[in-house]
């Protein structure tokens, strides 16, 4: 098991959304999650950005069937800000990079960038934990970013 990686996964069923220019106003990130988690929208990966003249974006992803509705729930809590923007791309795809051997080893992240930079793969975003790291990659790139860490990591 190189670098204590036990696991490459691939989640073709998701969705991101770009909340932009939320109100800089307490509870935000509650509004944003709250009115999805009532509709039943299960949230994956969420990001803040760090806040450049107006409120931090979040970014996170959802099942691809959820789309329509969290776009009409989430216009609906921001409606009364008009700087807010909402966008959903469809055509991301998640490829997770896990194993609980990679807590504590230096490199694992620099070998995952260097296999998708070497398949040539463009990286959406990035988020990481003890033992994940997950990334979000355009569709055309998702076969070429699978098999590069696949290979990389000698899970064949």
């Amino acid at each position: 098991m190189l670098y204590g990686i036990h696991s490459i996964k691939r989640d073709d069923n998701i969705a991101v959304v770009y909340v932009r220019r939320p109100p800089e106003i307490p509870g935000v990130a509650y509004l944003t999650f709250g009115s999805l988690a009532d509709a039943g929208v299960d949230v994956d990966i969420i990001l803040q950005t760090a806040s450049v003249g107006h409120g931090s974006d979040f970014i996170f992803t959802i099942h691809a069937e959820d789309t329509e509705k969290a776009r009409q729930i989430l216009e609906e809590e921001f409606s009364g800000h008009e700087q807010t923007q909402i966008e959903i791309d469809p055509t991301a795809v998640k490829i997770s990079v896990s194993g609980e051997g990679m807590q504590g080893k230096p490199g694992v992240a620099a070998k995952v960038f260097k296999c998708l930079w070497d398949a040539d793969v463009r990286i959406l975003n990035t988020s990481t934990s003890e033992i994940k790291i997950c990334m979000l990659v355009p569709e055309r790139d998702a076969d070429r970013a699978y098999q590069a860490l696949l290979d990389g990591f000698e899970l064949v």
